[in-house]
């Protein structure tokens, strides 16, 4: 059990820095000794969880890992996805499943509208943090410093609602516990957003997305809407 806790800590303090550590660090990181380190790392890079990066990147998580991880997510939508048709069948409007990969919400899973104006993306579309529903509800789930992180610096003004300033936005997403683009990334376009917590698999969120003519008047129906849906989520999953 001590060997799978020290390995547990290892991967988590890898996946935390993606761009690489070296024996050192992660020895730093984990409260772990380096030969302890140095030992478990030498096992998991024989079975490519963990691979030495190229150049200087250090030690990251490996094709391995990768794998199994793609495994659990698809779980994930196959939980997921019934719930999200039964709340599209609610509201009548595109539900979207995302997670936080890299510095985007990725979109793994969609159920389109069927009215004929509605919100379209692709499964797959990475979306920007700052000014998407589902952004924020990602950057809700993370401390200060990984958030800011996260959002980094330059960051691109969509449309005149679209806040471009760090702490502003942290400041945005602190006060909030249902989250909202209100025209934010595209003109027109206006979506809400939940975290689903405590799963530990990654970083997801549950979206509804529709046009500007739908939204004021069927904003409250979404929000209670999508707490029914996230809260059905994490109970099928076991967190809730």
């Amino acid at each position: 059990m001590r060997l799978i806790s020290r390995a547990a800590a290892i991967f988590r303090v890898l996946s935390d820095h993606p761009s690489g550590m070296s024996l050192g660090q992660i020895a730093r990181q984990t409260g772990l000794a380096r030969a302890t380190v140095q030992r478990i790392v030498g096992a998991l890079r024989a079975e490519r969880l963990v691979i030495t990066g190229g150049g200087d990147a250090g030690l990251c998580l490996g094709p391995e890992m990768a794998r199994i991880a793609s495994s659990v997510h698809r779980n994930i939508t196959a939980l997921c996805r019934p719930v999200m048709e039964r709340m599209n069948a609610a509201v009548k409007d595109t539900v979207d499943l995302t997670m936080l990969q890299q510095n985007a919400a990725v979109v793994i899973d969609q159920v389109v509208a069927a009215r004929a104006l509605r919100v379209v993306s692709h499964i797959g579309t990475a979306l920007p943090l700052h000014c998407t529903a589902s952004g924020k509800a990602h950057l809700s789930q993370l401390d200060a410093p990984q958030a800011l992180a996260m959002l980094g610096t330059g960051l691109k003004g969509y449309t005149d609602n679209t806040l471009t300033t760090p702490k502003e936005i942290m400041q945005r997403i602190a006060g909030e516990t249902i989250f909202v683009d209100d025209e934010e990334f595209a003109d027109g376009v206006c979506a809400i957003a939940l975290p689903i917590r405590g799963l530990a698999s990654g970083n997801y969120a549950i979206a509804v997305s529709l046009p500007k003519q739908h939204f004021d008047g069927q904003r409250e129906k979404i929000r209670k809407a999508l707490r029914r849906c996230r809260d059905e989520i994490e109970r099928l999953a076991g967190v809730g």
